[in-house]
C-alpha cells in the first residue's frame, strides 16, 4: 500500500485511524473535482477533453478514496483481521518489493518525461515547459526526501 502510516507497534488500530484521515482527505479532493465538474465547468467553455478529464479524474479520485476507506473502516470493525494484515504489510520482502517498484516507476517516468519533452518541442513550448516544471519537481522531491531521511538516521 502506498498510502500508509508507521504500520508498525503493537496499536495496530491507531494505524487504521490514521488512513482514515488520509482516505477522507484523497475523498475531499475526488469530492471537490466532481463538484468542479458539476458547478463551474459547464459553463467555461472549455473544452470536451478537459470536461472528460474532470468527470473522470475526480470519479477515478473519489472512487479509490471510497473504496479504500470503506476495506480500512472494515478493518477496523474486525480486529481479528489485524495481525494477518499488519504481517503482510510489514513483511521486508514486501516493502522491499514496494520501494523498489516505486523506485523504478519514478525513474521510468522521468525518462518518459524528457522523451516526450524533445516530441512535444515541435507541438506547443508551453507542454514542454510544464514537463520541464514536473521534471524539477520531482528532483526537488527526490533531493528533500533524501535529505529528510538522511537526518533521521
Amino acid at each position: 500500500m502506498l498510502i500508509k502510516t508507521t504500520g508498525r507497534g503493537p496499536d495496530y488500530g491507531k494505524n487504521l485511524i490514521q488512513r482514515r484521515w488520509a482516505f477522507l482527505a484523497l475523498l475531499a479532493v475526488g469530492v471537490t473535482g466532481l463538484v468542479c465538474y458539476f458547478f463551474l465547468v459547464p459553463g467555461s467553455g472549455i473544452s470536451g477533453h478537459a470536461r472528460g478529464f474532470y468527470l473522470g479524474g475526480a470519479s477515478g479520485i473519489t472512487g479509490a478514496a471510497l473504496a479504500n476507506l470503506l476495506r480500512n473502516e472494515w478493518m477496523l470493525r474486525h480486529p481479528e483481521r489485524w495481525k494477518k494484515a499488519r504481517i503482510q504489510e510489514t513483511d521486508e520482502r514486501s516493502q522491499r518489493l514496494t520501494a523498489q517498484a516505486a523506485q523504478l516507476a519514478g525513474v521510468a517516468t522521468f525518462f518518459l518525461q524528457a522523451l516526450a519533452a524533445f516530441v512535444l518541442v515541435a507541438v506547443d513550448p508551453m507542454l514542454v515547459k510544464v514537463l520541464l516544471g514536473s521534471m524539477l519537481a520531482y528532483i526537488l522531491f527526490f533531493l528533500g526526501a533524501r535529505a529528510a531521511l538522511a537526518r533521521r538516521r
